[in-house]
């Protein structure tokens, strides 16, 4: 009976925590439904000509993007831990997924999508979220600046109203600028207005409007700033209705002067598996080929992913502890599901996120409207796609990434740690002249290369110090472990400072920062503590913690000083001033110095 009670109390503490769901609807009132209705279709129409514009980005018929802004709103309902955060399609996972899928046909996109929400979903179970953590922030902000630039250049064409295909930003500007003189005037006056009514009407939520609670006007006011703040945040779909029934209007009368998105197919995507194998470029891939295809985009996009996914929920946490492995669980469930629906990569979206918060979204139940307005879009509203412009998409395209690049970083960056510009714009450039799927592995490395080197490099800070007066000694203090990369160095250091320069001087290594000590790193102390015999010398370790103490005695065979507090360290100085040099510990009579005991353990934090 016992153990059935303690097995349901385990149970229901796993299901609290792997679907949040539980915790939070027994608490759901009316009036949270109130606000989760009115904040989840506000997000809705911002999603909506986002999910439409973003296909293109991927390279996909514009239907798609639909098709990913469905599942993941439902999904992330059940499993998600941050009610502000929006699923679905997004502009650096579509740039991504087109960089991986270009030129070959929407199955390797779905496949994508499907192997993504593997490696996501097998990460959060495995609990390693932790490698996410070898990807720094600088390393972000030079990949997300850099895939903000690329994708509005990627857009400029359909601005400019040209066809032409290009592998990467250079070759798009050279594209462009060898075409120019092809371009579509109608194309251009509709994208550049439609820029400028965007840049405009995300202004209006920044506009101040006084008013006194006590006039009777105040009610006009609040409610006249409430409306200012609604146009802003559906800005997007309210150009994009705009510009279509103006399309539709010039339809009519005779030849519309600007490209259209074309016909959209109509319904819902059908529910059905992954495609293991596809056709395209008349040969036909395995489920193995179209891996090796996709290569390196089965890891990087759901790293991607995943840090943009728990980097916007911890900035919309308003204090709480974000589980990162539970967003990994619930964003790599929202990939392999959507995948049977024929949706591309998705992840978090900071700007919608932003309206989210912005508009008032209570509880993940948000995401339940989104949802519905996705259907009723692919239900009723795709004859009425055909009549959106190119140009409108690519300007909802480029005002929503070009506050992307993080220009505001680098000054913060610069004031507090000059070296990490340097994989911030390795990452930076090799993304924007080399190639995106490489230039986030290149900073990686940048990053993994200096973190090595500081390994190996570690400070170590020499003083000469006395007591008693006239007892001199050279007291040696390496910040951190004793590990592999970094013995060589604390090795020569110590040689250094104790034998070449300070031959009357005893040495005294402080073992303060040092938690822990490998094989590599006991065979080099045993090597220096030869090096001091063969010199008559002599080194003392001060408060070397006693599982060290233990990891060297293991390998090295020679005997070493060691002394827990001031007062041993003193009496051992004094005897060895008196003791004739090259006895060793037993002639000098020094027995009981021993290592810094164990300090009491409150817990032990691990994976």
């Amino acid at each position: 009976m016992l153990f059935d009670v303690m097995l349901a109390k385990k149970f229901k503490k796993i299901l609290d925590k792997r679907l949040p769901i539980v915790k939070w609807l027994p608490r759901y009132k009316l009036k949270d439904s109130v606000s989760d209705m009115m904040g989840g279709f506000t997000v809705g129409i911002t999603m909506i000509p986002q999910a439409l514009a973003y296909a293109s980005v991927a390279g996909l018929p514009p239907q798609y993007g639909l098709y990913s802004a469905l599942i993941g709103s439902f999904v992330y309902i059940f499993l998600g831990t941050c009610k502000e955060l929006s699923i679905g399609p997004t502009a650096v996972i579509a740039l991504l997924t087109s960089s991986y899928t270009h030129r070959t046909n929407p199955d390797m996109a779905v496949l994508l999508c499907f192997l993504s929400g593997c490696v996501e979903l097998l990460c959060g179970i495995f609990n390693l979220g932790f490698l996410v953590q070898f990807v720094s922030l600088p390393v972000v902000a030079g990949f997300n600046s850099a895939a903000a630039i690329i994708t509005a250049t990627s857009q400029l064409k359909k601005i400019f109203g040209l066809q032409f295909d290009s592998e990467n930003c250079l070759e798009t500007w050279r594209k462009l600028v060898e075409n120019i003189h092809k371009y579509n005037l109608g194309d251009v006056i509709l994208g550049v207005s439609c820029i400028v009514v965007l840049l405009s009407l995300r202004r209006l939520k920044y506009v101040k409007i006084p008013y006194d609670k006590e006039n009777p006007k105040a009610g006009r006011k609040r409610a006249l700033k409430k409306v200012l703040r609604f146009i802003a945040m559906g800005r997007n779909a309210l150009v994009v209705i705009v510009c279509a029934a103006v399309a539709y209007a010039l339809k009519k009368k005779g030849d519309v002067p600007f490209s259209l998105a074309g016909n959209i197919d109509p319904g819902m995507p059908q529910a059905e598996v992954p495609p293991f194998s596809t056709t395209f470029g008349n040969q036909t891939y395995s489920f193995i080929e179209m891996c090796e295809y996709l290569s390196s985009g089965i890891a990087i996009v759901p790293i991607v992913s995943t840090i943009g996914n728990i980097a916007i929920a911890k900035a919309f946490a308003h204090g709480v502890i974000i589980d990162s492995t539970q967003e990994m669980i619930a964003l790599g469930t929202c990939n392999i599901v959507g995948s049977f629906f024929h949706s591309l990569p998705i992840a978090g979206s900071l700007s919608r996120s932003a309206v989210s918060n912005a508009s008032g979204i209570r509880t993940q139940m948000g995401g339940l409207y989104v949802g519905i307005l996705v259907i009723l879009s692919l239900s009723l509203l795709t004859p009425y796609f055909y009549f959106i412009p190119e140009a409108t998409l690519a300007s909802v395209i480029i005002c929503s990434v070009i506050f992307m690049v993080e220009v505001r970083m680098i000054k913060p960056i610069w004031g507090s740690n000059k070296r990490d510009l340097i994989p911030a714009f390795a990452t930076f450039l090799a993304c924007l002249f080399i190639a995106v799927e490489l230039g986030i592995v290149i900073g990686i490395v940048v990053d993994v290369i200096f973190l090595l080197y500081f390994s190996a490099r570690p400070r170590v800070l020499v003083e000469k110090k006395a007591i008693l007066g006239d007892l001199e000694y050279i007291l040696i203090t390496p910040s951190s472990d004793l590990l592999f990369p970094a013995i060589d160095f604390v090795r020569e250091i110590v040689a250094k400072a104790g034998i070449s320069k300070h031959q009357d001087k005893a040495v005294v290594v402080n073992c303060k920062h040092m938690y822990r000590a490998d094989f590599t790193a006991a065979q080099g102390i045993q090597d220096l503590l030869q090096d001091f015999r063969k010199r008559n010398r002599h080194v003392i370790f001060h408060s070397m913690r006693s599982g060290v103490a233990k990891m060297i005695g293991r390998v090295s065979a020679a005997e070493f000083l060691c002394s827990s507090s001031g007062e041993e360290l003193t009496q051992i100085l004094t005897d060895l001033r008196a003791a004739p040099l090259g006895l060793d510990q037993e002639s000098l009579q020094i027995e009981g110095y021993k290592t810094l005991p164990e300090e009491p353990v409150l817990y032990e934090a691990h994976m």
